[in-house]
């Protein structure tokens, strides 16, 4: 959820005009949601969050979420978004090296969502080794977020797509091939009994 007083910083730190900025600070005053039933509504004051489906809201989060894209990473690291979705890629001389700088970024995004009032969840952040070495530098990566270790996968799926430790996409290519053949059958089954008729 984004936390409101993170949302304004940034753009006056970014030099926002005046009008803009006062337009977005009156956004947050004086919000509530409001639940109602047959005979009652019950109303709560809201202080964070983006509304979903709103014109705004991909904006404001926009917004947030440029100031930890922006950040001073190490030269070996990149970090791309999309919407909530967050993808760190560490390269690294070594598999040592790798896990270093993906440490030692991954503590930055740490101090960063904690400063922004924030959570990145680390039972859902996994961690995928790409190389193309066959032998002795594939140990197990020991990354940490939140101070606990991420789970080391052998294929990770990200916006819909898999990827695997050799950078294959065999098994994406086989994902979309099953979704796609019942479709394909149908519709050609669907042509013959057009020309039959």
């Amino acid at each position: 959820m984004a936390w409101w007083p993170s949302i304004l910083r940034n753009p006056k730190e970014q030099k926002c005009p005046r009008n803009l900025f006062n337009l977005s600070r009156r956004y947050f005053i004086n919000r509530t949601a409001s639940l109602c039933g047959n005979t009652l509504k019950i109303e709560k004051p809201v202080t964070m969050g983006c509304p979903q489906g709103s014109c705004s809201g991909p904006g404001f989060w926009d917004i947030i979420y440029n100031s930890l894209l922006d950040m001073d990473f190490s030269h070996r690291t990149r970090v791309i978004a999309f919407a909530d979705d967050l993808l760190v890629l560490t390269r690294g001389k070594s598999t040592l090296d790798a896990e270093n700088y993906t440490n030692q970024d991954l503590k930055k995004i740490e101090n960063w969502a904690r400063e922004n009032k924030m959570h990145f969840n680390e039972n859902k952040s996994n961690v995928l080794l790409v190389t193309m070495k066959t032998s002795g530098d594939n140990r197990k990566l020991n990354i940490y977020l939140n101070n606990k270790c991420l789970e080391q996968v052998s294929k990770l799926k990200y916006l819909g797509i898999y990827s695997d430790s050799r950078f294959s996409f065999d098994r994406y290519v086989d994902y979309i091939t099953r979704i796609c053949a019942p479709i394909i059958n149908i519709n050609t089954q669907m042509g013959f009994e057009a020309i039959e008729h």
